[in-house]
């Protein structure tokens, strides 16, 4: 004969097993999140101005090397490559995660406007204009 195991429920606290099934994350990491803003703010800029999809987004830690000396900033938040037809490659902007929330926090997509979701969409916004040579102005779309 079989026995039934059953977890006691001490107290009236609930139950005494797992929250979440195995396997399942109970949040996004950080990296994860911060993706989750840099597509969030891409998608929206996109919808306003579809020719600008053909521009790839990359999240990368950190930036490869020291900034180049015609670099303004001796701390590197984004890049942006233009296209190069002989290796093949698209424009892209390369967003730099850990330096980003090294100036502006953290957060995630739930929480409201924040600094790091305007850090974010002010890169993206000025590397969507160095790569199309629109203004940022008519980028943003906000007034």
């Amino acid at each position: 004969m079989r026995s039934i195991v059953r977890r006691r429920d001490r107290h009236g606290r609930g139950s005494r097993g797992p929250l979440f099934p195995p396997g399942m994350p109970a949040r996004l990491t950080w990296r994860e999140s911060f993706e989750q803003l840099v597509a969030f703010n891409a998608q929206e800029i996109v919808a306003r101005h579809p020719d600008l999809a053909r521009i790839e987004i990359a999240v990368d830690e950190v930036a490869p090397s020291n900034p180049a000396s015609w670099e303004p900033h001796a701390l590197v938040l984004c890049r942006s490559f233009p296209e190069n037809r002989f290796a093949g490659l698209k424009p892209r902007i390369v967003l730099y995660r850990l330096p980003i929330h090294a100036r502006a926090g953290r957060a995630s997509l739930r929480n409201g406007p924040t600094p790091l979701h305007n850090l974010i969409r002010m890169l993206l916004i000025e590397g969507y204009a160095e790569l199309s040579g629109m203004l940022p102005e008519d980028i943003d779309g906000r007034s």
